[in-house]
């Protein structure tokens, strides 16, 4: 279960020990448990939010699900399922796996560089990444400045050319907008230069802009 968003640690606060709960992301507590169940803690999420990912034995997951639930009353907790879940992952940036990477979408290109360490002196993919560089195709955003919601697969073109295609896009009900994640030329890439996106025929007007769309604050 997925307890996230900014009270995340203050409810679980409530209903496991608190020496127990992990302070830094990407930690986790093998040991922790809620209300005497015993489960793992891991400081970690896919919303771009604080929070928690919180694994329990099966049986007891309907318990875990309905102390949190109580626990968050009145911080106003409420259930939420992998739709919403998939516009804040998209608000923050962060790729989805057969969308915004997959087999042929190197590290690099999804914006997960960060997580290559090409010092190692060698490892599987290293010769490919280095064979790739410098990057033909990069990722940005993109939002929507006309009417219409971009997805999955639609073109982008840049004065009149072709230069990328969307890899997830959506309506963002935090921003009130459209957007969405696009790779496209390295060299046709530019913050804030207009672009248009082709939905089933019909162009809509965007921009490209930086990622993430939504920061949260530290």
């Amino acid at each position: 279960l997925a307890l996230q968003g900014p009270k995340a640690e203050e409810i679980l606060a409530k209903v496991a020990d608190p020496a127990l709960i992990p302070a830094g992301y990407y930690t986790a507590n093998f040991d922790g448990s809620i209300k005497g169940i015993p489960c793992v803690l891991s400081r970690t999420g896919y919303t771009g939010e604080d929070g928690f990912e919180i694994y329990m034995p099966a049986d007891k997951a309907a318990d875990v699900w309905e102390i949190l639930i109580e626990a968050g009353k009145e911080e106003g907790l409420i259930p939420c399922g992998l739709g919403a879940r998939d516009t804040l992952r998209m608000e923050a940036a962060m790729p989805l796996y057969g969308h915004d990477m997959n087999d042929d979408i190197s590290p690099k290109i999804a914006g997960l560089g960060f997580a290559i360490k090409m010092d190692k002196p060698d490892f599987i993919g290293k010769a490919a990444i280095e064979a790739a560089t410098p990057l033909k195709e990069r990722r940005v955003g993109i939002k929507v400045t006309g009417r219409g919601i971009i997805r999955e697969e639609c073109d982008v073109y840049r004065d009149g050319e072709k230069i990328g295609h969307i890899t997830s896009g959506t309506f963002l009900p935090y921003l009130n907008g459209s957007y969405g994640m696009a790779i496209v030329e390295s060299a046709k890439r530019e913050i804030g230069a207009p672009v248009q996106v082709d939905v089933r025929g019909r162009k809509i007007d965007a921009e490209m802009v930086k990622l993430p769309f939504y920061k949260r604050e530290q």
